[in-house]
């Protein structure tokens, strides 16, 4: 890394900092709907966002998150899966840019992959939607450190 490369880091570091602020933080969406099996060999559904292929802020948000969502029937039969999403999604823009990159039907919910870019702001709201006897779904969630997306090109091989 040369000196002038120095530079340049922190004029990017300041430059997502006014990024994050406004739409161009996210591209424009384009969703693509695949079929797959469950574990237990049913039929099931996903989708993918292949609108983050070229997405050129991917060093900044560079925190996957995988959440593992249970659904079944005694819950609230209102909740569907998109209502599920939008609640984790909400809580999270509070003080991260969010950016939601694949969700899969499974046999016991949802698995749902998302990009941060605070993972420390993300961690808290996260523990305490976990301690919140209140929080509307049963949920775990793993943080992995991402920064080449590999887990979203992985997801998108699968298409």
């Amino acid at each position: 890394m040369g000196v002038f490369d120095f530079f340049k880091s922190k004029q990017d570091d300041l430059n997502w900092e006014e990024i994050r602020k406004t739409a161009k933080a996210y591209p424009v969406n384009s969703i693509s709907i695949f079929s797959t099996e469950s574990e237990s060999g049913k039929p099931a559904t996903g989708w993918v966002d292949k609108g983050y292929v070229d997405y050129p802020y991917k060093k900044y948000c560079r925190f996957n998150l995988q959440f593992n969502i249970w659904l079944n029937d005694s819950d609230d039969p209102a909740l569907d899966m998109g209502t599920v999403e939008d609640f984790f999604v909400d809580k999270l823009k509070r003080s991260c840019v969010v950016h939601r990159v694949s969700r899969v039907a499974t046999d016991f919910g949802m698995i749902m992959d998302l990009y941060v870019d605070r993972p420390q702001e993300a961690q808290e709201i996260l523990g305490e939607l976990l301690e919140d006897e209140n929080t509307i779904v049963e949920f775990g969630c793993g943080f992995n450190d991402d920064p080449e997306w590999k887990e979203y090109e992985r997801i998108l091989g699968v298409l």
